[in-house]
């Protein structure tokens, strides 16, 4: 009997790879299969979603049904992108030539990476990445065709020698860096490694892809100036950013600053085209909308701060437990400035994806090993390490959870 037709033949490679669950994904089912403690998701937490006032916010729209049409602007609502416009300028984040003509509304960040590997990546070109870097982002651009190759770093981000050594030996179509509280390492370049960084790209001619979701999420003091406000006339920054940590992921809305710069030679009027084709009928009128009506009447300045306390009282229920329980094991974690993320090594751990799944079958907490956040080449380098998160995790379940992981690595291959 002839078997009934699979698309599954016909699939391409890069499909098939999707197929194949990341150790992210593999690690976060464990962690709810094992009804473990779940040290795992790079998310905001549900429980300080603004969720009444996005009920004010959205409520009026439906008064005006020709917003359920397709949308009428090709880049986003006009509104939001002058909104995003004031904010970044106000914070020092963009320089003067950023205009509401240079911004284009995105479904979340993901979409930009996207749009930038579409229009900028060819098959065969290489493009640099830190090392580790967001493993998303390593999926797309390889999707596009490009060699992923990372940058060593240390704890302040890129290693210039480094990064000045690989542009010398090949060709390089740009440099993507998520300079603040990075994910997976929680690491935040300071503002003289940015200016070293900048000023290797200059002398080599390279953009820089600047993915800053986290820019906000500072604990201690203030983010460094953004390389796309350091680079001011020179316009060789790409800049993404997102809503998802400020309001909620599930808004889907992020944007991207293009520079004129980065795609010359065409009429101003085009630029942004060259990033989005079909644009008009594929833009979330009413999302972008109704966000509009929340960022525009709600106090910014609170909902920063508001999130701020938040997870700085997260980060440093994690930081004490860890204190506690791993430092005596002579495990070493980085104290991350703001975001989301730990990163730690385990020397003597040689296999921590085995190790992780361990810890979740056996004492039922989840971590995320190293290993899946570098490229396929270098994937050995983040053998001992791992990611955890703190997003979701109060205190109390901080103590309890580094304490299971403390117990896993301490009764580990006996």
């Amino acid at each position: 009997m002839t078997e009934p037709f699979s698309f599954k033949y016909q699939l391409s490679t890069m499909a098939k790879e999707r197929l194949d669950p990341s150790e992210i994904g593999v690690m976060i089912k464990l962690s709810i299969e094992h009804k473990a403690i779940s040290l795992t998701a790079g998310e905001p937490s549900a429980d300080i979603y603004p969720i009444d006032d996005l009920k004010k916010a959205f409520a009026p729209i439906f008064d005006d049904p020709s917003l359920l049409a397709y949308a009428k602007e090709d880049f986003g609502l006009m509104e939001l992108r002058e909104w995003i416009t004031r904010r970044m300028r106000a914070d020092g984040m963009a320089p003067d030539w950023v205009t509401s003509r240079n911004i284009l509304l995105t479904n979340g960040a993901g979409e930009a990476i996207e749009l930038v590997a579409e229009t900028l990546i060819d098959p065969g070109c290489t493009v640099l990445v830190e090392a580790p870097t967001f493993t998303e982002t390593l999926l797309t651009f390889r999707k596009q065709g490009a060699n992923c190759v990372g940058v060593p770093s240390d704890d302040d981000g890129i290693i210039p020698e480094e990064f000045e050594r690989l542009l010398k030996s090949r060709s390089v179509r740009f440099l993507y860096t998520i300079p603040n509280f990075q994910n997976p390492s929680g690491r935040t370049s300071p503002l003289e490694r940015r200016k070293e960084i900048l000023a290797i790209a200059a002398k080599y001619d390279v953009p820089i892809f600047e993915d800053d979701p986290y820019h906000y999420l500072s604990y201690d003091e203030e983010a460094p100036a953004t390389y796309l406000s350091l680079a001011g006339d020179d316009r060789r920054v790409l800049h993404s950013n997102s809503f998802s940590k400020l309001v909620a992921p599930g808004m889907r809305c992020g944007w991207l600053v293009v520079p004129d710069a980065i795609i010359p030679d065409i009429e101003e009027k085009a630029k942004l085209n060259a990033f989005r084709i079909s644009a008009g009928l594929t833009r979330p009128a009413i999302l972008q909308l109704g966000l509009f009506n929340y960022l525009n009447n709600a106090n910014f300045g609170e909902r920063v701060g508001f999130l701020r306390d938040t997870y700085r009282v997260r980060r440093d229920g994690m930081v004490k437990a860890i204190e506690k329980h791993l430092k005596p094991l002579g495990i070493k974690t980085n104290y991350p400035k703001g975001g989301f993320f730990l990163w730690g090594e385990a020397r003597g751990v040689d296999d921590m994806t085995a190790f992780a799944r361990f810890a979740v079958e056996k004492k039922k907490v989840g971590i995320i090993p190293g290993s899946a956040f570098y490229t396929i080449d270098e994937a050995k380098n983040g053998h001992d390490a791992f990611r955890i998160s703190f997003a979701k995790v109060d205190p109390e379940t901080a103590e309890e959870g580094i304490k299971r992981l403390a117990e896993a690595f301490r009764e580990y291959g006996k």
